[in-house]
């Protein structure tokens, strides 16, 4: 009974695994700027004012880093200001998109899914069907015994 029950221990834990990264999946969705599972930061990247002025956006939707050519430094504040803006929106852009496609590439396998799924309702089938005959055979022995 041991080796069922960690082969039903394995088949859910198994289970839980593939439901979790469904959820991350899911939450990559919601927020697209995150890693996944390989840990690895995406990052978005945003230029304006001719490369002047470019910004680096990471994962969660942050700025990184914002460089600013000093040529840069000779335009208004006001036009300044729009080529930072302008930037950082091109990079928050480039960041959602990166996002996406490391997203894409973690898909779950809904079919395998399902088999997993139904190996665990067989098995813990098997198990109830187990533990219910030694529940029976132990009341005969204790009704046979008096």
């Amino acid at each position: 009974m041991d080796s069922a029950s960690n082969d039903l221990d394995r088949m859910l834990t198994q289970a839980r695994k593939t439901l979790e990264s469904m959820r991350k999946g899911g939450a990559a969705a919601e927020r697209p700027a995150d890693a996944g599972e390989t840990g690895e930061t995406v990052e978005g990247v945003g230029e304006a004012a001719e490369g002047r002025v470019k910004v680096t956006a990471a994962s969660g939707g942050r700025l990184k880093n914002v460089e600013i050519n000093p040529r840069a430094l000779r335009l208004s504040a006001e036009e300044l200001g729009e080529h930072l803006v302008t930037a950082a929106n091109a990079a928050l852009d480039d960041l959602r998109r990166k996002a996406g496609e490391a997203a894409a590439g973690q898909a779950v396998d809904t079919a395998r899914l399902s088999e997993q799924i139904e190996g665990l309702q067989n098995e813990s089938l098997r198990q109830m069907t187990m533990i219910s005959q030694s529940f029976n055979d132990a009341i005969a022995k204790v009704s046979g015994g008096k």
